[in-house]
């Protein structure tokens, strides 16, 4: 009767041991590399990399956005400012005025005919137009006259002022250019505007001579002071 009993008691044990590792499979195991709730740890720098650098994923992130903050490159390659105030071509117009005081010399008046204002920096630069309207190329040299060139800001209808001096020369000599218009390219841009050339009356000149040494440009600036070559 006693060994029946220690029996019962034996596999009663048994039956709780067994329950027992039941329940523990019920149970969601702590092993996982990422227990919920956890974060997933961050991705390490690549063998090599400097201390504190970012990962390449982050790093790409900050390219596209630096990427979506750049402009696109200006005529000729360089970059310019969505906001830049540069007159440009299409914007401006120019004329040529002849100084009776002063034979082979004018006054260049460039004027914003645009609607917005604009600003305008250094020299200009200079083409001619023969009697069929073919161009020419013209020999120049820049003088910072009468002072280097300063900052002119157009509002719509305002002027920017330079000097221009040239020598005539006979129409037989071969090396003499016989002008029926003058093109003008303003600071940094790529495309001409053709200038009015007026006389000492203020009447359109139908021909300029112009030696080939070309012409002598000064300096653009904001007020008309000083620009004429006096000498």
């Amino acid at each position: 009767m006693r060994v029946g009993k220690a029996v019962a008691v034996a596999v009663g044990t048994l039956a709780l041991a067994l329950g027992a590792v039941a329940c523990n499979d019920d149970v969601p195991s702590t092993s996982s590399a990422n227990p919920p709730g956890s974060r997933a740890p961050a991705a390490a720098p690549p063998a090599g990399a400097p201390a504190g650098a970012a990962p390449a994923a982050s790093r790409s992130a900050v390219a596209g956005a630096a990427s979506s903050r750049s402009v696109a490159p200006a005529a000729g390659g360089s970059a310019e400012p969505v906001s830049s105030t540069r007159c440009h071509t299409g914007e401006l117009k120019a004329d040529v005025q002849l100084q009776p005081d002063f034979p082979g010399t004018a006054m260049v008046m460039l004027t914003n005919k645009g609607t917005r204002t604009c600003t305008v920096y250094g020299y200009l630069g200079y083409g001619g137009l023969l009697a069929d309207n073919s161009p020419v190329t013209l020999g120049t040299s820049r003088v910072a006259h009468p002072g280097p060139p300063v900052e002119a800001t157009l509002k719509p209808g305002t002027t920017a002022f330079s000097g221009l001096k040239w020598a005539s020369c006979d129409k037989g000599d071969v090396s003499c250019h016989v002008l029926a218009g003058v093109t003008i390219t303003p600071p940094d841009e790529t495309t001409q505007l053709t200038a009015n050339v007026l006389d000492a009356n203020g009447k359109p000149l139908e021909q300029l001579t112009v030696s080939a040494a070309g012409f002598t440009v000064g300096s653009l600036q904001p007020s008309n002071q000083g620009v004429i070559f006096a000498s």
